[in-house]
């Protein structure tokens, strides 16, 4: 219904463009002064000249524009900016200016669309992203910004921009945000943020969006930023200053459900600024937000700790702050300093009751524990240099310091079989019994391109290394160990070439080589309770854990072809390898149960390295654009914890998948697209050395995901975005049925005094369904969310 409303509004939006492209805006001279550089900067700088408000399709990073010093009008002004940059202009009002891409006519009567020079830095190079594969995917800041009207979560935006990464459970864990069926690598500006020992898996859900530039997904296996990447890496890229363009943001939205507005009322606000004075570049943003009760399809509240002990986003405070700050100290040369400090706090009001289905707040069972928190801080101190011919490069040091706290999940026969107790009352549930990860990471990483010209045109050395050190401390509230500490060196050196062999084919290929050597320390399991019958009693022991000393090395290689067949039309041809190292956290835990060990010496874990073979394509042929790959992922030793005998299996496993993309434009204010990815796998459980049974729902929670969307400028410039995703049901596993959903979204900008007014509608028809992901990874039915309602307001000054 409502993407029939917005196509059969496009001819209205038409003539309303032809009756006021005449306006008076458009055609008044001015004294005009824009100073060469970025081209967004340019056109910001134009429109405070001539006080018109910009509404940008696509985006405009890597793009430059010439100086303008001369009197002129708008359009005049306009038409030299943008000459020669892909991109056209509409005024749709006498004070409003649609920036869109444009289709170019070649002295044949060929069509050639020109884009932006994308540079890709997950790499470890400045890639650009035509020499990679097709799959690579670069969401820019106007992507962002479009889509938050909808949802101010990072997740979303990844997964209404990239295939293949998987619905995510709507709770902080996030344990399921799967690409690929593997796990995903997280870095915020090349820096890892994710903690393989122990994880705790809170890791995009407590980014702050504000704070973003763009972001680069990188799919399949890779290890050039060290262990954790076997189903993609994705690097969040943070904003940075600009010396002469100093703005000032003020955004806001207030989100409800619609099953009651009132307590479901969550604010938030953001005051963020980037400027620069001198050689000076500076950039801050600060967030702050609280949320009310969450609500199901259903009608009925949504627990707050559906996932045991991992929370959610309801009930909580958020508070984020982050600052970045450089100096240019000469030509090619910058200091940089950058922090996030982050804390989260989501107070509980009822425990969950698991034996309904799907499970529910239990409101005969309040909450009275501590809350979850999660208070973190990140900081990278960092040098950017160009030594001529010794290379092009940066030098960061970090330094990452995360405190996460669970909250205390109820006792479950089942689920939940066992509790903390007092050291000195083996029957007495310990109060402060939740769990607390606690972790320090801090390194170095050196990265150098290095032209190799003289040895072959156009052929680059990328080179480096790292040095990391992790410490790792699993406890309960009141400081007792629950898993072994641990602490992690590690070493690695890195070199990748890469080269154009002709204007048709781009070659890259590299080695990297990893040794961490890990201490796990002795440490005494605490004594378990349970509840029988409603009576508390003592389930087992406390018992010693002998720790150990082992060293986990890899030697990992990647190699791609990418061949330019037409100037519209790509393929690449890839083969990469990564590696993860168990949570040997959560496996030291559970010493002495069920047949677990209780020494390290025991416990047979060992790296698991992934290989990735990539077939892709692209094709951009103005109107039209898509993408394409097919995929085959495996490794001699997967990392599957069994639940039913309480064990890390570590076996063969194989996944295929294939990925597809698609967009048209059907006139210059509409287009139509639609995201489409199947992943499926197999493991060897009996190590026989054939795949005889399905890989679990925890790894594949659905086998198949599609998104349909359509974005269309209606009634002027109300920009408006329809989209519908179906997540297929898993039934691969007996008695472990996944089930489908099907929901719909719809979101919208629109200019309003001087700023931009968004609105979101998330699950329009309110549709009850169950969330496979979080369903895959605890074993019961959890509900989806229901429809929720988003206004809020941005405006630069």
């Amino acid at each position: 219904m409502f993407a029939s409303l917005m196509l059969v509004s496009i001819p209205q939006a038409q003539a309303q463009t032809e009756t006021t492209t005449q306006g008076s805006a458009d055609s008044v001279q001015k004294s005009v002064t824009v100073a060469a550089g970025d081209l967004r900067t340019a056109l910001d700088q134009l429109a405070d000249q001539f006080d018109l408000q910009l509404v940008v399709q696509g985006d405009l990073s890597g793009l430059q524009s010439s100086a303008l010093a001369a009197d002129m009008s708008a359009r005049d002004a306009l038409e030299n900016l943008l000459a020669g940059s892909g991109y056209g202009f509409e005024f749709v009002s006498e004070d409003s200016v649609v920036i869109h891409p444009v289709a170019n006519q070649t002295s044949g009567a060929e069509e050639k669309l020109i884009l932006p020079e994308l540079v890709v830095t997950a790499t470890r190079s400045q890639r650009s992203i035509a020499t990679m594969s097709p799959s690579v995917v670069v969401i820019g800041s106007d992507q962002i910004e479009a889509q938050m009207g909808k949802s101010s979560d990072i997740t979303n935006v990844i997964r209404n921009n990239v295939p293949g990464f998987m619905f995510d459970d709507q709770s902080l864990i996030a344990s399921t945000e799967t690409f690929r069926g593997r796990d995903v690598q997280v870095l915020v500006d090349g820096i890892a943020r994710n903690t393989p020992l122990r994880d705790s898996s809170r890791i995009l859900s407590m980014i702050d969006i504000a704070q973003v530039d763009s972001i680069e997904v990188i799919p399949g296996s890779n290890a050039m930023n060290g262990d954790g990447a076997t189903g993609a890496t994705i690097n969040i890229i943070t904003k940075t200053g600009e010396v002469g363009k100093n703005v000032f943001v003020v955004d806001t939205h207030v989100k409800s459900y619609t099953d009651d507005i009132g307590d479901s009322f969550s604010p938030s606000l953001t005051l963020s600024g980037s400027g620069g004075f001198g050689a000076v570049d500076l950039a801050a943003s600060v967030t702050a937000a609280q949320t009310g009760n969450a609500y199901d399809g259903y009608g009925n509240q949504v627990p707050s700790d559906a996932m045991l002990g991992q929370g959610g986003f309801d009930n909580a405070e958020n508070l984020n702050v982050f600052g970045k700050a450089g100096v240019t100290v000469a030509d090619g040369h910058r200091l940089f300093l950058s922090s996030e400090v982050v804390r989260f706090r989501q107070d509980i009001e009822y425990y969950s009751d698991l034996t309904t289905d799907p499970v529910s707040v239990d409101y005969d069972s309040p909450y009275l524990a501590q809350p979850l928190e999660d208070e973190s801080q990140y900081f990278t101190a960092g040098y950017e240099y160009d030594f001529g011919k010794i290379g092009t490069g940066d030098l960061k040091l970090f330094y990452n310091d995360s405190y996460k706290q669970a909250a205390r999940a109820e006792y479950h026969s089942t689920y939940n079989f066992a509790l903390v107790a007092l050291a000195d009352s083996p029957a007495q549930e310990d109060p402060l019994g939740q769990s607390v990860i606690d972790t320090v990471k801090y390194g170095v990483k050196l990265s150098t391109d290095t032209d190799l010209d003289v040895v072959y045109d156009g052929l680059t050395l990328t080179w480096g290394g790292d040095l990391t050190f992790d410490d790792v401390k699993y406890r309960t509230v009141s400081g007792r160990d629950i898993g072994a500490p641990m602490e992690q060196d590690g070493k690695a050196v890195f070199a990748q070439l890469s080269a154009p062999v002709s204007e048709y084919v781009d070659l890259s290929g590299g080695v990297r080589y990893e040794k961490f050597d890990l201490t796990v320390k002795d440490f005494t399991r605490p004594n378990y309770m349970r509840y029988v019958g409603g009576v508390a009693q003592a389930f087992f022991g406390s018992a010693a854990f002998t720790g150990g000393n082992t060293t986990y090395d890899a030697v990992t290689y990647n190699a791609s072809a990418v061949v330019h067949w037409t100037k519209r039309f790509d393929t690449s041809l890839s083969y990469s390898e990564g590696f993860s190292v168990p949570d040997v956290g959560a496996y030291t835990r559970r010493a002495g149960v069920q047949g677990v060990p209780l020494s390290f010496d025991d416990i047979d874990v060992d790296a698991s390295k992934v290989k990735t073979y990539e077939l892709a394509a692209r094709y951009n042929g103005g109107n039209f654009r898509s993408t394409g790959a097919i995929y085959m992922s495996t490794n001699d030793r997967g990392n599957n914890f069994d639940n039913d005998t309480n064990q890390l299996s570590q076996e063969k496993e194989r996944i295929i998948g294939a990925e597809l993309t698609g967009e048209y434009d059907i006139s210059d204010d509409t287009y139509i697209g639609a995201l489409a990815s199947y992943v499926e796998g197999r493991y060897d459980t009996n190590e026989d050395g054939d795949l005889d049974s399905w890989l679990p729902n925890n790894r594949i929670p659905s086998p198949f995901r599609f998104t349909g969307y359509v974005d269309s400028y209606v009634w002027g410039d109300l920009n408006m975005r329809f989209d519908g995703t179906y997540t297929a049901g898993r039934y691969k596993i007996e008695d472990e049925k996944i089930k489908p959903s099907l929901v719909f979204n719809l979101s919208g900008n629109y200019p309003l005094l001087g700023g931009t007014a968004r609105f979101g509608i998330e699950n329009i028809l309110d549709t009850s369904y169950e969330n496979p992901a979080a369903t895959a990874l605890r074993g019961y039915s959890v509900a989806g969310h229901g429809r929720t309602i988003t206004l809020g307001y941005r405006r630069e000054f």
